[in-house]
């Protein structure tokens, strides 16, 4: 009983960003115990959490706090944790200031920092099989979608509106006079003044879309702007460079932040990518052909994966064999 009193101490004091290197080691080690210790670990983070929020000097605090906060470097050994990074909030204190809300899951958030430079970054993280809302600063809303990244520095919403942005993001900007929202991808950014837009911008996918919903945005691609307007899907090739507009349903591109699966228009290969991350699972299929093949599909009941995989075989005729997290599709 001593023992988890003193561990909670030592979580307590992570949340905080005033533990000893030596004493996070403990923690970590205790948390990847067993499932039951990582409950508990979740737990006591609820609580601090909810006690952060309810403190009228959070605000104040998380000025000094933020001067305390250790380096990229620190903040390694915590990512090597199994199935531990998925339910920590890195410096949840700063809520106050920025408002990190959770649906069907969690968000991992740390802060990039050092005492050398007077700027540091925020990074949110969204794990795969789980979906994220976050409220910037300036009250734009962005959900982030599994397996999905944002960064931004402590002076968004004061010298830029700038996020950086690796996996799929839907974004509803707020208008600011003066002050462009630019999100930043691997391939373009995205300008906008005040919209509703979704970007999927995955590492490992060979293309970058970004579909419009309302109001207009801009993609400056090497220098070069390509106008959009609403109803719109712009897709990038990566590898060649070349664009490809067309016009869709838009409301469909958000559907995933509202738990539906929908698409007139889509191959097996690029919906078992969306799948694999959305679900955690690992979906392979057996021959190249098989996965050029394009159908509609339209889900509106939060199916499990069990589900889904038996909406598609009523789809299209193929063999569905799955083993824990790998599902294997045949013709």
């Amino acid at each position: 009983m001593e023992e988890k009193k003193n561990i909670r101490e030592l979580a307590i004091q992570y949340f905080e960003g005033r533990i000893l290197r030596q004493d996070e080691k403990l923690l970590f080690a205790y948390v990847g115990q067993s499932e039951e210790n990582r409950a508990t670990f979740r737990q006591w983070e609820k609580e601090w959490i909810a006690s952060s929020i309810s403190d009228s000097g959070t605000i104040g605090e998380w000025e000094i706090l933020q001067r305390k906060i250790r380096t990229q470097e620190a903040i390694i050994p915590m990512l090597t944790v199994s199935k531990f990074r998925s339910s920590v909030w890195r410096q949840v204190a700063a809520v106050a200031a920025i408002v990190i809300l959770t649906i069907g899951g969690t968000i991992g958030i740390w802060q990039i920092s050092s005492s050398l430079k007077p700027e540091t970054y925020f990074v949110c993280e969204t794990p795969y099989g789980e979906k994220s809302k976050v409220v910037l600063s300036d009250g734009t809303v962005v959900w982030l979608n599994a397996g999905s990244t944002l960064k931004y520095s402590n002076k968004f919403n004061t010298a830029n509106r700038k996020v950086e942005l690796n996996g799929e993001g839907y974004f509803e900007v707020t208008k600011k006079e003066g002050a462009t929202f630019i999100v930043q991808t691997h391939g373009y950014d995205v300008v906008v003044k005040g919209t509703k837009f979704d970007v999927s911008a995955y590492a490992d996918d060979p293309f970058i879309s970004t579909t419009l919903l309302e109001g207009s945005v801009e993609l400056n691609y090497k220098g070069t702007p390509v106008m959009m307007s609403p109803g719109e899907s712009i897709r990038l090739n990566v590898e060649t460079g070349k664009f490809v507009r067309t016009q869709v349903n838009a409301s469909q591109s958000k559907a995933w932040a509202e738990n539906r699966i929908e698409f007139d228009h889509i191959t097996l290969k690029e919906l078992v990518a969306k799948l694999s991350r959305q679900y955690d699972v690992n979906i392979r299929l057996e021959s190249e052909s098989i996965g050029d093949k394009t159908f509609r599909i339209s889900l509106r009941n939060r199916e499990t994966i069990g589900e889904v995989m038996t909406a598609l075989q009523e789809i299209i005729p193929i063999t569905i064999e799955r083993i824990d997290k790998d599902i294997y599709i045949r013709e």
